[in-house]
């Protein structure tokens, strides 16, 4: 059992900050402006735009995304990421499906710098296989479509991140082929998010990601019964959730973000695809409590024995 003690650095060299995805509003029924104040309620000063689904923000208008980032202005809130899923599969052999995709992934781009950000995170695996496209081929066409998408991220000072998924089928679907991904498509602009949940599901140990350590900028924060992808409460299901963040913190995860001007970001994520939310506000209240009971180093509050009474 992880206890903590082989954590490397000093809690006062931490520099990693606590966030939420917005997904577990949009999966209530509830708009990304409405659903702004609500996480300002908790505290939360950094978020995860969620880019896809119902109501994709990315095809909001330039002075509909404005009016948010003043919102976000008001509230003191950044977006350290905008999480796309783009409609279509970027492993596709169709021109006209990988044009759609990436449309959405530019829309996206300009998004999250409208709003203040820097961080694109590509989900789904980056792409998947299928019946008539092999895993080669596939992954040829989206080694391609990274790198031209990459380069255009580059002229907009826009930073992409790989997520992977612990599902075969995808083309990024673990630690290894996220690193052969990174090392292939060679774009200085190329990250990669770990959502530890889904490392989890794969029953991959965090020391398992030290080969990618210069390259991981972001968190995901998920949980769930280590079978299944639910992005369940926080503390409901069976990821450790320590072990996952002391051991990427120990990796460096900071430093890596800060050298690319960034904060490093743990964002909390709840909610899966076709799940209608009722009770947003309590799985993000107990959520966000279960995170820093668990994991001392992201607390912000310290006992200072000379300070007391």
């Amino acid at each position: 059992m992880y206890t903590g003690e082989e954590s490397l650095q000093t809690e006062e060299a931490i520099q990693m900050e606590i966030g939420l995805g917005t997904i577990v509003y949009e999966f209530a029924g509830i708009p990304l402006k409405a659903s702004l104040e609500r996480i300002a309620q908790f505290g939360i000063k950094y978020i995860d735009i969620l880019a896809f689904g119902d109501y994709n923000p990315a095809f909001f208008s330039e002075e509909e995304q404005e009016a948010i980032a003043e919102k976000l202005r008001v509230l003191g809130i950044s977006a350290s990421s905008v999480v796309t899923c783009a409609h279509g599969n970027l492993a596709s052999d169709d021109a006209e499906e990988i044009a759609f995709a990436v449309e959405q992934l530019k829309l996206a781009a300009l998004l999250i710098r409208r709003l203040g950000g820097r961080q694109v995170l590509i989900g789904k695996g980056v792409g998947n296989i299928d019946f008539s496209l092999p895993r080669e081929r596939a992954w040829k066409n989206v080694v391609k479509v990274l790198k031209e998408y990459c380069r255009w991220c580059q002229r907009h000072d826009v930073l992409v991140t790989l997520e992977l998924e612990p599902e075969s089928l995808c083309i990024c679907n673990g630690p290894e082929a996220m690193r052969q991904l990174i090392d292939e498509v060679q774009e200085p602009n190329l990250f990669a998010n770990i959502d530890i949940g889904h490392l989890n599901i794969l029953r991959v140990p965090p020391q398992d990601l030290a080969p990618l350590k210069e390259k991981i900028i972001h968190v995901h924060i998920s949980d769930n019964d280590g079978l299944a992808h639910t992005n369940s409460v926080i503390g409901e299901g069976t990821t450790d959730i320590r072990w996952y963040i002391d051991t990427l913190l120990d990796l460096g995860i900071d430093g890596v973000a800060q050298s690319q001007g960034e904060i490093a970001v743990a964002g909390i994520e709840l909610g899966h695809p076709g799940e209608y939310i009722q009770d947003p506000d309590y799985r993000v209240l107990k959520s966000l409590g279960n995170v820093l009971s668990r994991v001392p180093r992201l607390r912000k509050t310290r006992i200072n024995e000379e300070n007391l009474p």
